[in-house]
């Protein structure tokens, strides 16, 4: 019962964050900004499929996430690489202004 309780093994789990992914984007169509919670849900689901290819697959010689802080380091990188990336796909070029005179 103890190893539930444990911070380690739900962050090495892919469906905790799968399941933690679809909450963010939940929470994203409530909120509506595109800001906080979609690229936290995307960074969530990059997370599991890097967890998923480290442990199912083999496709690393090496497993790049081997304690439970790297888990959150890559969800942290992953999301500011989601964000960025939707803030330049969001990036009107043709900027009119319908108050301008």
């Amino acid at each position: 019962m103890d190893i539930y309780l444990s911070l380690s093994y739900w962050l090495f789990l892919v469906q905790f964050w799968i399941i933690l992914g679809i909450i963010f984007i939940a929470l994203e169509i409530l909120d509506g900004s595109l800001i906080f919670f979609l690229p936290i849900g995307f960074g969530s689901f990059l997370n599991a499929l890097l967890l998923f290819l480290q442990e199912y697959e083999g496709f690393f010689d090496y497993q790049i996430i081997s304690t439970w802080h790297h888990s959150l380091v890559s969800l942290a990188v992953f999301s500011l690489i989601v964000s960025y990336s939707l803030r330049y796909l969001n990036f009107k070029k043709d900027n009119e202004d319908i108050n301008k005179y």
